[in-house]
């Protein structure tokens, strides 16, 4: 997920660091900022992007910002990669006593500016700046360079959820930051450049998929599209569901608590079982649906070993693989959380986010989530998920979801306004469960209407990759989404020819490809062909 609830880069060991406004006032100051004209600003003077972004950065200062956005900074990030020179400015927007957004503002070249921004959103609890970390330069990728980009940390600190008992900074952390700060970021766009963003777009993953999503039920004029990657839009259902099923049944005794040794031999098992039912044996569970393997196999019938599983560690699999419906009525009358897709356990997803690193250390990214929420709720920072009881605190857990769910079907002002919305989805995310996005998804057609939804939506996935984005299947960061979001807005190409590839360690030749299909549809092998092509696959959905 990615609030309480999750984020793939939480907890991998590289160290990335997830873990009434006044209305008036604030268009006045917006009409202002983007009243400069196209050749400068607006006493005729040449905008700032005309010269060196090393000469003009350093003491670049906007004019006024909206929503009493202040700079406290600016700096030149040097070329890096494929990360071009950018003029960064930092700032914070001070919207309560107890929140504080601090924001940050990537400004490339003129010669570079597409004329576009890019809001990337966060993920885990927030607390941080998106456009400073690796992991989310990578996501939005290499054509995210001409953008403006956009990040705030959504107006909190990186520790814990304490902050959740502020409703101003359970405001900002669920959906106000990124509009707050999308508004500094279009003026000071205008203000640099001396002309208007002509298209903005969000692109967020787990929490930041959350956030994406938000925009388009709360603030649809906001943005032209999103690209919302693993969207985390029931966290609360999350916690309330999976710590009194499977995360106390994993943490309450050591003989159900899976090894990284134990995971690899499940994972070898359920491949073997569902590998070709996609039509080719692979190391790819494509047909996750018809995937029922239960590893009754591999109980030990003697001691305990690596080599086998214990009736408490069999239960464990099943319970990841099960429905739960714990008895807490969440935002819009929802219950339960459903299971999560096979093959999670051939991705890092089961030790991060199911099992952790030890029994004795219990810091799987899941059984952390849902217990710094059971502290919120309880009021107490020192309780053990395995002494919470969720179904005694109804009323805190719906207050919380009710802010941070992303569950509101009726998106049709952001069609109507030519919104686009593109989700991706790995079938094996074990953060995550996709059957929740998917349940959503069926409801947004249903409010709006098939029709309407089939002209301005698509969710997509891919197969045997989980919520860290790795595994057997094909490398998500090889599908460029933004390209395709901004042509499906500008072309009306729709994303429906995707092609998703996987390289070997240091090299631009793909080992294999496929097609990135429509939920629930899956590549199937047609039979012959290039077994590594892409055109020898087509998207069913049996």
């Amino acid at each position: 997920m990615n609030s309480p609830t999750f984020h793939a880069s939480a907890l991998r060991s590289q160290g990335r660091a997830l873990l009434a406004r006044n209305a008036a006032g604030t268009a006045l100051a917006v009409v202002a900022a983007l009243a400069l004209s196209a050749c400068g600003g607006s006493d005729g003077t040449p905008s700032p992007s005309s010269r060196p972004l090393a000469e003009a950065c350093p003491t670049y200062r906007p004019a006024a910002l909206p929503g009493g956005a202040k700079v406290t900074a600016t700096e030149v990030r040097k070329s890096n990669g494929s990360l071009p020179d950018v003029c960064i400015v930092r700032g914070e927007i001070v919207s309560s006593a107890d929140s504080t957004i601090h924001w940050a503002v990537e400004l490339p070249s003129g010669s570079l500016w597409n004329g576009k921004t890019l809001t990337i959103g966060g993920g885990g609890f927030d607390g941080f700046i998106p456009t400073d970390d690796v992991f989310y330069q990578q996501l939005v990728g290499p054509s995210a360079n001409p953008y403006v980009k956009i990040s705030s940390d959504s107006g909190h600190g990186p520790a814990g959820f304490s902050w959740g008992s502020s409703d101003a900074a359970l405001r900002n952390h669920a959906f106000e930051a990124n509009h707050l700060v999308l508004e500094v970021g279009t003026a000071m766009a205008t203000d640099f450049y001396g002309k208007r963003p002509v298209r903005r777009y969000h692109m967020g993953h787990s929490n930041g998929g959350r956030s994406a999503l938000a925009a388009t039920q709360r603030y649809p004029k906001d943005y032209d599209g999103v690209i919302a990657m693993e969207p985390a839009i029931s966290q609360q259902a999350h916690q309330v569901n999976l710590g009194p099923t499977v995360l106390k049944h994993i943490f309450s005794k050591p003989e159900n608590w899976l090894s990284a040794e134990k995971i690899a031999l499940y994972a070898k098992a359920e491949t073997a079982a569902c590998d070709a039912l996609d039509g080719l044996k692979d190391g790819i569970i494509g047909n996750v649906q018809a995937c029922n393997y239960v590893p009754t196999d591999l109980l030990c019938t003697g001691a305990d070993n690596d080599t086998c599983l214990t009736a408490g560690q069999i239960e464990s699999i099943r319970l990841i693989y099960a429905n739960h419906d714990t008895p807490v009525t969440l935002s819009r009358g929802a219950r339960g959380y459903p299971r999560y897709g096979r093959g999670g356990a051939s991705t890092s997803d089961w030790k991060d986010y199911m099992f952790g690193n030890s029994f004795a250390a219990r810091d799987s990214f899941n059984f952390m989530a849902a217990q710094e929420a059971a502290r919120l709720v309880e009021g107490n920072p020192k309780l053990s998920l395995l002494d919470h009881d969720p179904t005694r605190f109804p009323s805190q857990y719906l207050r919380l979801a009710e802010m941070i769910d992303s569950t509101n079907p009726d998106i049709s002002a952001f069609a109507d306004n030519g919104g686009k919305l593109l989700i991706w989805y790995g079938l094996a995310d074990a953060c995550v469960s996709v059957y929740r996005t998917a349940d959503y998804f069926e409801s947004m057609k249903q409010q709006v209407g098939a029709t309407k939804a089939r002209g301005f939506a698509r969710m997509l996935t891919s197969p045997s990759v989980g919520h860290n984005l790795d595994g057997a299947g094909t490398d998500p960061l090889s599908i460029d989404l933004l390209t395709a979001l901004d042509n499906w807005v500008e072309k009306q190409t729709a994303p429906d020819k995707l092609v998703a590839s996987k390289f070997a360690a240091g090299s631009k030749t793909p080992l294999l490809q496929r097609p990135v299909c429509e939920f629930p549809q899956f590549p199937r092998y047609n039979g012959t062909g290039d077994q590594a092509k892409a055109e020898s696959f087509s998207c069913s959905a049996t």
